[in-house]
């Protein structure tokens, strides 16, 4: 933990060792995709680049905060606005 009792980043070899372990878990073996190829439609290189890039941004989403007092826009009227006019008529 750093100073202000904050986690420090994880590096790109702990995140990849976390990468491989869910791939894993999954039953996806990556290691029969080659190792770096730019003519390849996917490398192992890319692969954990891209799984890094998500779980870099899962966190700076996960930080957000939600102002309490925000209301969702509503796509359709909730089904008691009728009976809300009808009061009112």
């Amino acid at each position: 933990m750093t100073r202000h009792g904050q986690v420090p980043a994880p590096t790109d070899e702990e995140l990849n060792a976390y990468i491989r372990t869910r791939y894993t878990l999954l039953g996806v073996d990556i290691s029969v995709l080659p190792e770096s190829d730019p003519d390849a439609p996917m490398d192992q290189e890319r692969l954990l680049a891209n799984g890094r890039s998500i779980l870099r941004q899962d966190v700076i989403a996960a930080d957000f905060e939600i102002d309490p007092q925000f209301n969702l826009p509503v796509t359709h009227p909730a089904p008691f606005v009728a009976w809300i006019e009808e009061v009112g008529r």
